[in-house]
């Protein structure tokens, strides 16, 4: 039974309420974690009366490979092992493994060298906060032990708590132009962006996106603006929001008929994210975007 798993572990809270509080911070951090589930292929090669100091060290040995931010626990009664690596996803989890398993290979667990001991395990990465900590622990031991009915140093994959929420991001386009300014709303609108769906808005230029307001809200937001406008120009707008609070949260791309080397040069050392001279290929602000989005999970 689910209810039936235990933990030994060193910290002053539970660990059901440990592990949830990391996996509440997954969507407002957009860091995903990743939980490992280690067991012992080999464990009826051993002497039963030994295993409780041989895990004691295997679960040294673990904490001892893992970062000073990652947490390693123990399942009581079992050669099994819960480890959350926080700010990873399955690949960096996937090579933590495959690099303890090259580790026990080469050099052996320290002290117990003169043991075979292989290892498989299941690994669930964590893109959201739905599901509950029973669900996470059940699916995790359920998948080990696939992993391990398949032999040692086997990796099997849980995707069930991985999904992103969908988040909203809004869109500002700056450009008098009015034909381009619809052929870039429309370029962005038909844009796959995965878990990203828009909000766009079109301003002729500077002064009436700042008189808007729209940049105001706590949103990601993605400014694509000409450099020449009337009124308020592309730089007059770069220069004030990025005095805002959290500007980390908006991305800006500056566009130029033409320039300089060092208006771009000012333009990046003010705070513009992309610099694009007139005409350009469409596909490489699609491309620039899409980059840009994907940096926002780490």
């Amino acid at each position: 039974m689910i209810n039936d798993y235990s933990f030994e572990f060193e910290y002053p809270v539970t660990t059901k309420e440990f592990v949830n509080a990391l996996r509440a911070n997954v969507v407002r951090s957009r860091t995903a974690i990743t939980v490992v589930f280690p067991g012992l292929y080999n464990v009826d090669k051993i002497d039963i009366t030994k295993m409780p100091k041989i895990e004691e060290k295997i679960t040294d040995f673990f904490r001892n490979e893992t970062r000073k931010y990652d947490f390693v626990f123990k399942i009581t009664g079992q050669p099994k092992w819960f480890i959350v690596l926080s700010q990873s996803g399955e690949r960096e989890a996937a090579a933590f493994i495959r690099r303890l398993n090259m580790t026990i290979r080469d050099k052996g667990i320290p002290d117990l060298e003169d043991y075979e001991l292989l290892f498989s395990a299941s690994v669930a990465e964590i893109g959201n906060d739905e599901g509950t900590f029973e669900e996470l622990l059940a699916e995790g031991m359920l998948v080990l032990e696939e992993s391990l009915i398949k032999g040692p140093e086997q990796i099997e994959y849980i995707t069930t708590f991985k999904k992103r929420p969908t988040e909203t991001i809004r869109v500002s386009i700056l450009e008098e132009n009015a034909i381009f300014r619809n052929v870039l709303h429309r370029t962005i609108e038909n844009l796959d962006m995965g878990h990203f769906e828009t909000e766009i808005k079109e301003f002729e230029d500077g002064y009436e996106f700042l008189e808007s307001n729209w940049y105001l809200s706590s949103h990601i937001h993605l400014i694509i603006t000409n450099d020449i406008l009337p009124r308020q120009s592309g730089l007059d707008v770069l220069h004030k929001v990025r005095m805002l609070p959290n500007t980390r949260r908006l991305f800006v791309f500056m566009m130029t008929k033409g320039s300089t080397e060092e208006d771009m040069i000012y333009a990046y050392e003010s705070g513009a994210d992309s610099y694009f001279i007139k005409p350009f290929n469409l596909r490489l602000l699609e491309v620039e975007i899409k980059r840009t989005l994907e940096r926002l999970w780490s």
